[in-house]
């Protein structure tokens, strides 16, 4: 027997290669993976979006449901999407027959394609941790990001196009009481269409734009940048559709508080004012019927008049908040809630005048001659614009497009 095999029958230097070996395969247990690791960081790009960024998944989404290479998969998720603008809720679409399209995306798992000529992946993952969300992972073989960094602008781009021609109303969320939803998308529509006195719509958005073009000047002089204006006077006077029409012209949200609600308490009210959306108007109508001599005018009226006067007033209130509240009955109103601080600007809308009434007659029938006459018969007769304006729809049906 030689030296080298006398060596090696030594059993604690067969211990020591055993032990150098195991070591060594236990490295390179992970070199394969190392090795996809590297290559997928220098020879892959990817993109990832999950459901925690609700407008950005949710573009992502809508945008591969209308692509058609990406509707090539034969694996798909199915997500409703509310097509209504009318109506509060999916309950109130389904009933006016108005269902909610079904939007289409690659299901769970792996999904190759090719796409403008490239070879793409799309991975979508279930991810559970202290909450549960979507992945999906975009992938492409090159290190530039560009053609999916495109890909991912062309959604947010088209989801934008969609969100900026409507209107987003949002209620309190009525499952968790201290944040908002949105219950619809109404059409944006222009201040023309309301047809007020002489230039009283033009007055309120000029106001409105110099409040947000204020926020400098506010802090200068320790005023907290808010603003409240009281819209009163006769039902059908354009008191709602004035504040939509000036949230459109704007690109606001509006968001609709009902103090009769039940999740509208002294405790939840603080939060809810804190959390309105950015860039909003909120909207309280026919404040008048929810207090009697700050008393809660019927037991649906869960919130006591001094918490909503606090609320109104707390520190935790969202700068830049532009409330509108509306009556019908001004005269009804406590000094306290309206009074300076709160109140910043009153605006009285009446029945219709001579002139508003020539206008409202040219939207459906543009004759001069006509219009003068109508106003003349109708002015004195305390008519509403709302009133006025279904009794030309009767006379000339909505079939004509208004000249203006």
């Amino acid at each position: 027997m030689d030296a080298t095999s006398t060596l090696f029958s030594q059993p604690a230097l067969q211990a020591a290669l055993l032990a150098a070996a195991g070591a060594l395969a236990y490295w390179l247990k992970d070199v394969p993976g190392l090795a996809i690791s590297w290559a997928r960081r220098f020879f892959i790009s990817t993109l990832t979006v999950d459901s925690r960024d609700e407008f950005l998944f949710s573009a992502f989404i809508e945008y591969m449901d209308t692509h058609p290479r990406l509707r090539g998969v034969n694996q798909f998720t199915a997500r409703s999407v509310r097509q209504g603008s009318a109506y509060q809720s999916l309950d109130d679409d389904l009933r006016n027959g108005q269902p909610p399209r079904a939007y289409l995306s690659p299901g769970e798992g792996l999904h190759i394609l090719r796409l403008d000529g490239r070879w793409l992946w799309i991975r979508r993952d279930l991810q559970v941790a202290q909450a549960v969300f979507e992945k999906v992972s975009l992938s492409q073989f090159g290190r530039s990001p560009a053609r999916l960094q495109v890909f991912l602008q062309d959604a947010i781009d088209a989801r934008a196009a969609r969100e900026t021609d409507t209107l987003s109303v949002y209620i309190p969320n009525p499952f968790h009481g201290g944040d908002w939803m949105r219950a619809r998308l109404g059409s944006r529509r222009p201040l023309s269409s309301v047809v007020l006195k002489a230039g009283q719509g033009e007055a309120l958005l000029a106001d409105l734009e110099r409040f947000f073009d204020s926020r400098e000047r506010y802090a200068q002089l320790g005023i907290p940048w808010r603003r409240g204006y009281l819209l009163y006077g006769p039902p059908g006077t354009g008191k709602t559709s004035l504040v939509t029409a000036l949230a459109s012209e704007l690109r606001l949200n509006v968001c609709t508080l009902s103090l009769a609600s039940p999740v509208v308490t002294d405790e939840k009210i603080h939060t809810l004012l804190a959390s309105v959306p950015q860039r909003s108007l909120l909207l309280i109508e026919d404040v008048d019927a929810f207090f009697r001599e700050r008393d809660a005018a019927h037991a649906q009226v869960k919130l006591s008049f001094s918490g909503f006067l606090n609320a109104l007033d707390g520190v935790a209130t969202q700068e830049g908040t532009v409330l509108f509240m509306t009556t019908n009955h001004v005269e009804r109103l406590d000094p306290a809630l309206v009074r300076a601080g709160r109140i910043d600007e009153r605006v009285e809308l009446g029945y219709a005048d001579e002139e508003q009434l020539r206008r409202l007659y040219r939207k459906f029938h543009d004759d001069a001659l006509a219009a003068e006459a109508f106003a003349h018969e109708k002015a004195g007769q305390k008519l509403a614009p709302a009133a006025v304006q279904g009794e030309l729809m009767k006379r000339f049906g909505a079939g004509d497009t208004p000249k203006r």
